[in-house]
């Protein structure tokens, strides 16, 4: 009896003192959240994933940026474009009612761009006009999702540009991925599985250098550690909902650790401020974990 009653006090005492999970960290953060959170977290040194929601699927919004890229550089690896060759573009392919870096530096008018400008464009600052001019050229979203299929990423589904997302709310649910695909298909550029050894430094300078996503995954890292990354943002519906609120990333740090994160905060009603905080503190609980 003395045993037993010792054993059971034994165990009590260990799941008093036993270190929380990364689970339980991530779900701290996101508890009473307006929100629903997806996270998927790989550990590329011990091949470790943590996730929350990691199946389900999750609006892209602009995330899927860096999957049209992907596949203009695989083209590029192909000979069948050139990074420094010139594009003709069609002032109609300049939208006004769009977010748009390039509309606001040249203006809405025929012009000629090079590939790499407009890839640019459409990765670091996230322009939605440059993505639609690159898909136009490239067979379209449809090519982007075959792309990936054959590179070995499955669960993620891209059938729409941006042009398209906007036209109504549903629309872009159309293009959509877990965030466990997301993180394969970051883990597998990481590794070099695609992409020739210049357009993956061409594609990894163009996440490392943009503009977007400042209080996200990047509020999250300590000092001296790169980010390579793509983030998504919705608007809101007549009710307040944000649909999607992204960042994707792979985070090298400063002691050589690098991990491959995804965080999707979407259907919230939390503010703006609150869903990049969100995205934030998850990314520290990671690398403090």
């Amino acid at each position: 009896m003395r045993n037993i009653l010792f054993i059971f006090i034994a165990s009590l005492l260990f799941s008093c003192t036993s270190k929380p999970t990364l689970e339980d960290k991530i779900n701290a953060v996101i508890k009473d959240k307006k929100a629903k959170v997806g996270v998927a977290v790989l550990n590329v040194k011990d091949g470790s994933l943590t996730a929350i929601n990691g199946k389900e699927m999750f609006p892209l919004q602009s995330v899927f940026k860096f999957h049209v890229a992907a596949k203009v550089l695989d083209l590029v690896d192909k000979d069948s474009l050139k990074l420094n060759q010139s594009i003709a573009i069609k002032s109609s392919e300049i939208l006004e009612n769009t977010y748009s870096m390039l509309r606001n530096e040249h203006g809405v008018k025929d012009m000629n761009m090079q590939l790499d400008s407009l890839i640019y464009y459409m990765v670091s600052t996230s322009d939605n006009n440059a993505c639609d001019i690159l898909l136009r050229r490239i067979g379209g979203p449809q090519a982007v999702n075959e792309y990936f299929k054959t590179v070995g990423v499955s669960g993620t589904q891209i059938e729409v540009n941006e042009e398209e997302m906007h036209q109504d709310w549903q629309t872009q649910f159309r293009n959509v991925a877990t965030p466990q695909s997301v993180v394969t298909a970051l883990h597998k550029f990481y590794l070099r599985e695609y992409l020739s050894g210049d357009s993956h430094n061409f594609l990894w300078a163009m996440m490392s250098n943009s503009v977007t996503g400042k209080r996200r995954i990047k509020a999250g890292v300590p000092k001296g550690a790169s980010v390579a990354h793509k983030t998504g943002t919705s608007g809101r519906n007549q009710e307040g909902v944000s649909a999607a609120t992204n960042d994707a990333a792979i985070i090298t740090l400063p002691d050589g650790r690098v991990f491959v994160i995804a965080v999707f905060v979407s259907d919230s009603k939390e503010t703006d401020e609150a869903n990049e905080k969100i995205i934030a503190a998850i990314t520290k609980a990671v690398i403090e974990y």
